[in-house]
C-alpha cells in the first residue's frame, strides 16, 4: 500500500544567518538522508518543506528544497517559504505548496494578505503551523483574505508534542470549511486522531511525520513503522488508504488539464475581452456588453472584483462581482467560452464565488433561460420573478 508523508523538513546549518540563533541544529537534515529513510520504510513520496525559522535565510532554504526536488522529482513534493520570489516560486518554478510557521517566522497574518492571495490564486496548498492560542481564529483570519485557499493545519493544531490536546476542538470549529485539512504529525493520541477523522471526514486528514522535528527534538530517532502500525490498527483498510495516501495524492497531484479559478490581472485584459467579443449576438445582448465593455475594462485594471477560469493558462471563463457591505456580493456577469461549455466550468466558478462571500446576489436578463436555470439549481431565489427585463436573485447566507 502506498504512503505519502505530507510534512518533512530539510535544510542545512549553513543557511542560518544569526550567530545567536536559538534554533537547534540537530533538527536540520539532508535530503539524501531523507530518501534513505523513506526507502527503508517503504514511503513512496514526501512533501519536503524548508526550515521555517526567521534565523534561516528563506531564499537559500527554498533553493535547497528545489535542488532536492530536481534530484528526486518522483519522490519529493516541494513546498517553499514566503519570500520576495513567492509568485514565481508557486507559478513557474515548480513549488507545489507553501509552508508558513507563524511562530518561528514571527509573522502576523494581516501582514501577508497579498501573499495569501498569491497562494490562493496559484491553486497550491498552504501548510500552516499556527501559534499556540486561538488556532481556529487564526485560520478564519487567513480565510477572510483568501477564502478559497487549500489550507492544511499542521499537527492538527495540537497542544503539547505527542498529545491530542485541542485537536478535537479544532476539528469541530473547522469542520464547515471544506478546503481546510489537517495533518496528524506529532499527535501521539491515536483515539484523538480517529475522533478528528470522524468529525471532519477521513478525506481531510493527511499522514505526516514532521521529520526531523518531533521526537528528534527530544533526542530520539523518528520511526515510521510505529506510527504506521498505530494507524493500521486503528483504521479500516479503506480509511488507512485515504489518510496515508489518497488524500495527499489528490491534493498535491498535477493540475494539468484542470480548471483553475483565480483573480484576474491587468495582463489578462486582452484574453478576457477577446473571449467576450467572440460571444454570439444573443449572449452579448444578455450581458449588455456594448454598454458594459468600458466598465469591465476599468474593473479588470483595478485588480479587484474580477476572476477568470483557466485551463493550462488559457482563459475559459470570466466572472465579475461588485462588493457589498458585510461580505455580501452581487454577481454582475459570468461567461464561459463557447468552446468549453458543458464541462461543468460554471459550477466550479459558482462554488468558488459562494465560498468567497457570506451572502451572494445576482441579476440576469429575463430572457437568459440558461443562466436562470443555473441560478435556480444553486439555490438562488428571484425577488422579482415576473420582471420584464432584469430579474434580481438572492442566495441565503452560508
Amino acid at each position: 500500500m502506498k504512503i505519502i508523508d505530507s510534512h518533512i523538513h530539510i535544510g542545512l546549518e549553513e543557511f542560518c544567518i544569526s550567530e545567536s540563533s536559538d534554533f537547534r541544529y540537530n533538527l536540520c537534515s539532508k535530503y539524501e538522508d531523507v530518501i534513505l529513510m523513506m526507502d527503508e520504510n517503504e514511503v513512496d513520496q514526501a512533501v519536503i518543506v524548508p526550515i521555517p525559522h526567521r534565523d534561516f535565510d528563506a531564499k537559500r532554504t527554498n533553493e535547497y528544497v528545489l535542488e532536492a526536488y530536481q534530484a528526486f522529482p518522483t519522490r519529493f513534493i516541494p513546498f517553499c517559504r514566503i519570500d520576495d520570489n513567492l509568485e514565481n516560486n508557486v507559478n513557474s518554478r515548480g513549488f507545489k505548496g507553501v509552508k508558513l510557521h507563524l511562530l518561528y517566522e514571527d509573522i502576523e497574518i494581516k501582514q501577508i494578505k497579498k501573499e495569501l492571495q498569491i497562494i490562493e490564486d496559484a491553486g497550491v496548498p498552504l501548510l500552516l503551523h499556527a501559534k499556540f492560542k486561538n488556532k481556529i481564529k487564526q485560520i478564519e483570519e487567513i480565510l477572510k483574505y483568501a477564502p478559497n485557499i487549500q489550507l492544511i493545519l499542521a499537527h492538527m493544531g495540537r497542544g503539547h508534542l505527542y498529545t491530542g490536546e485541542q485537536v478535537v476542538e479544532n476539528a469541530v470549529g473547522l469542520k464547515k470549511y471544506k478546503n481546510v485539512y489537517m495533518d496528524l504529525s506529532t499527535v501521539g493520541d491515536v483515539q484523538a486522531i480517529v475522533n478528528v477523522c470522524e468529525i471532519i471526514g477521513y478525506n481531510r486528514v493527511l499522514f505526516a511525520s514532521d521529520y526531523p522535528f518531533g521526537k528528534n527534538y527530544y533526542g530520539k530517532s523518528y520511526e515510521y513503522r510505529a506510527d504506521i502500525l498505530m494507524l493500521k490498527v486503528a483504521l479500516t483498510e479503506e480509511q488507512f488508504e485515504l489518510v496515508s495516501y489518497r488524500n495527499a495524492h489528490d491534493l498535491f497531484k498535477d493540475r494539468k488539464g484542470q480548471v483553475k479559478i483565480r483573480r484576474a490581472k491587468k495582463n489578462d485584459m486582452d484574453g478576457i475581452m477577446e473571449m467576450l467579443n467572440s460571444l454570439n449576438d444573443l449572449d452579448k445582448k444578455y450581458l449588455a456588453l456594448k454598454n458594459k465593455s468600458t466598465l469591465i475594462r476599468q474593473t479588470i485594471r483595478s485588480g479587484r472584483h474580477c476572476y477568470i477560469a483557466e485551463i493550462d493558462g488559457s482563459i475559459v471563463g470570466f466572472m465579475r462581482e461588485s462588493g457589498r457591505p458585510d461580505n455580501y456580493s452581487l454577481l454582475e456577469e459570468m461567461v464561459i467560452n463557447g468552446d468549453y461549455r458543458g464541462r461543468g466550468i460554471s459550477k466550479i466558478m459558482l462554488e468558488y464565488y459562494h465560498n468567497a462571500f457570506k451572502k451572494t446576489l445576482a441579476k440576469t436578463n429575463a430572457g437568459n433561460e440558461k443562466m436562470i436555470g443555473l441560478l435556480k439549481k444553486y439555490g438562488y431565489v428571484a425577488s422579482n420573478p415576473n420582471a420584464p427585463r432584469i430579474i434580481n436573485w438572492i442566495r441565503e447566507e452560508k
